[in-house]
């Protein structure tokens, strides 16, 4: 298992607004080269975009606002440089979600790095930020075993989600390989 779990790198993170630190597992501060959550702490979304490769900054900055004003869904292909002369190709999915009032209060989300099985060029990630509709297929997929995995970390004492996590975590990382997979072209009808 441990093994399986070292193969897999998917990491996860969660921001709330109102404090707005990103807060990274070790996994996922690695791969993005961002201090990993302890206690309070953590990092920021400026502190992430400083670490995204050059060449995919405005486009994820820009990804990264407007989920911030609208909410929703999001899936992201990018680079980041975690170290000097370290490039690594990153699959992001997460949801912001809306309070009561209609703000975007937090957002919660995986990362996984696909470098092993990059295969070259980006998705479109307009086909999959869906700010008001219900996702549907590998999506909707995603998105219940990221609850899952949520609910599991908030609802169970510490020892119990420590041993369920190696299994949540090789379920997410399986799905972010079927997310790299699908081509968003083919499914832009049944996103929108």
């Amino acid at each position: 298992m441990a093994r399986t779990l070292a193969a897999s790198d998917v990491g996860t993170w969660e921001w709330h607004g109102a404090d707005e630190i990103l807060r990274c597992d070790a996994v996922a501060a690695a791969m993005l080269g961002v201090p990993p959550a302890r206690n309070d702490r953590g990092a920021t979304f400026a502190r992430l975009l400083d670490r995204v490769h050059p060449g995919d900054r405005l486009r994820i900055g820009a990804l990264i606002d407007d989920r911030l004003r609208q909410g929703g869904l999001f899936v992201a292909q990018y680079r980041t440089v975690p170290e000097p002369d370290d490039v690594r190709w990153i699959l992001a999915r997460g949801r912001f979600s809306r309070d009561r009032e209609g703000r975007v209060s937090e957002a919660r989300g995986i990362v996984i790095d696909v470098t092993a099985s990059h295969g070259g060029g980006f998705p479109d990630e307009s086909a999959f930020c869906d700010p008001d509709k219900s996702s549907v297929g590998i999506d909707r997929v995603a998105g219940l075993a990221l609850t899952l995995f949520e609910s599991a970390e908030s609802e169970l004492h510490q020892p119990a989600f420590e041993r369920l996590k190696p299994l949540l975590d090789v379920l997410l990382h399986e799905i972010g390989r079927q997310l790299v997979e699908t081509s968003p072209a083919a499914n832009l009808d049944i996103i929108h």
